[in-house]
């Protein structure tokens, strides 16, 4: 089983701006503490040629319910790997990879950043599967109502760091 969690973000901001953020260290440093992560660490990140690469390590708190607080904790340590290419004019791709350390899921997804008219749009989707037998999908819709929540306090922190 899954679930698979999707966002549609749409910037006022041309496409070159939000692309100059999503390829910016900093940024994903100030995003992830903007929105309440800590221990937020830039692992590696890399342009080149083909793309831009990013890995981040970070702590996240956790509202748990009590049936998953002894598995998952009030934080929890996340691993985000994530690879940024062009594919064809105007539109990126990023394909990512969310290892939450201790946790028995995996979160894998992609976002597509294309311009549209003035401004561009960002569309996520990140799916999560659970191992763990009897609590799986549980875990999973835990972990999906999580996600939606940090993608939400995500698009609205880059709106405000973009208007800045």
């Amino acid at each position: 089983m899954s679930v698979t969690v999707r966002a549609r973000h749409e910037y006022k901001h041309s496409l070159q701006k939000v692309w100059a953020a999503f390829t910016d260290p900093e940024f994903y440093q100030a995003k992830f503490e903007g929105i309440g992560h800590r221990k937020v660490e830039i692992v590696s990140a890399e342009s080149d040629d083909d793309g831009f690469s990013i890995e981040v390590s970070r702590e996240v708190p956790l509202d748990v319910p009590g049936f998953l607080r002894s598995m998952l904790g009030e934080w929890n340590t996340l691993l985000q790997s994530e690879r940024w290419s062009e594919s064809g004019k105007g539109v990126y791709v990023n394909e990512l990879q969310i290892e939450a350390r201790g946790v028995p899921a995996t979160m894998t997804g992609s976002m597509t950043l294309a311009a549209k008219g003035k401004g561009c749009v960002n569309e996520v989707s990140i799916t999560i599967r659970a191992a763990v037998p009897l609590i799986g999908g549980k875990l999973e819709q835990f972990v999906a109502k999580d996600t939606e929540a940090t993608l939400a306090a995500e698009y609205e922190f880059i709106r405000d760091y973009l208007a800045s």
